[in-house]
């Protein structure tokens, strides 16, 4: 299941969120399936951090399920960081075609700034890469763990995005084990589901959220989408963060155990 719901903050400003989910699965040529799943957070200070943070996820999105589509079967060597780097590129060329579009209007890169966070699972091996703060969060040997830390670089209030002159000295990149699941945040939920004193998952938030996934098949989960967005919006989150916040989660465990992937609620 994936959904972006607009802090509390934007609402009271009548600003639009800044958040922006995408999940889809890839085909290889052989029938392997493949799990791709992105989160990017549009930075308050852009003038066009909406459209920056839509753009980064359906363009690299996009770029992922071509590329894994005209595969074969895929192994750790293909799930590579010139893969993860080859998508940034990808995504940078479609914003600088966006400030072209929007010359007229003054537009720079950096007004459609935003961080990254993108994961490729397969049925051994996943790619998971970040740019910035918001977190990856995989299930390994039954606990759960971020793949990396949020980056919030070397000042308070601040972080890294795709649009800087240097976004790919900041970007994380780690091939892994496929995990039996997984979570993409961005950091409007870090403190609900980071433990930042010992830089771990919160399990607690994730727990229940994951069992209600592993009960149902992959073609029953889309009514959840709208689930999680209302609980993204309720009093008890909002509590915690006014800022937009961004959720997707997928299992493979559950009825359908057989299936290579089980993608929830694409």
């Amino acid at each position: 299941m994936a959904a972006s719901a607009a802090g509390t903050a934007h609402e009271q400003t009548r600003t639009p969120c800044q958040d922006y989910a995408y999940t889809a699965t890839a085909s290889a040529r052989d029938g392997t399936q493949y799990l791709i799943a992105l989160a990017s957070d549009g930075a308050g200070s852009a003038l066009y951090s909406e459209a920056g943070s839509r753009l980064a996820c359906e363009s690299g999105g996009a770029f992922l399920l071509e590329y894994l589509s005209h595969e074969g079967h895929l192994g750790r060597s293909v799930l590579s960081r010139e893969l993860a780097t080859a998508c940034l590129e990808h995504i940078r060329s479609t914003l600088e075609n966006a400030v072209f579009e929007a010359h007229g209007k003054g537009a720079a890169l950096r007004d459609f700034a935003c961080t990254l966070v993108g994961l490729v699972a397969g049925p051994k091996h996943a790619l998971a890469f970040q740019i910035g703060d918001g977190a990856v969060v995989i299930r390994r040997n039954g606990e759960l763990a971020p793949v990396f830390w949020p980056d919030a670089g070397e000042y308070a209030n601040m972080t890294y995005f795709v649009t800087d002159n240097d976004a790919e000295q900041h970007l994380q990149i780690a091939q892994i084990d496929a995990p039996h699941e997984v979570s993409l945040l961005t950091d409007g939920l870090q403190r609900l589901a980071l433990v930042f004193s010992t830089r771990q998952a919160h399990a607690p938030f994730f727990e229940p959220m994951f069992a209600v996934l592993r009960s149902l098949r992959a073609d029953q989960c889309a009514s959840l989408n709208a689930q999680l967005a209302l609980f993204l919006s309720s009093p008890a989150v909002n509590q915690r963060t006014d800022d937009d916040k961004t959720l997707i989660l997928a299992t493979r465990i559950g009825p359908d155990v057989g299936c290579e992937l089980e993608v929830a609620c694409q």
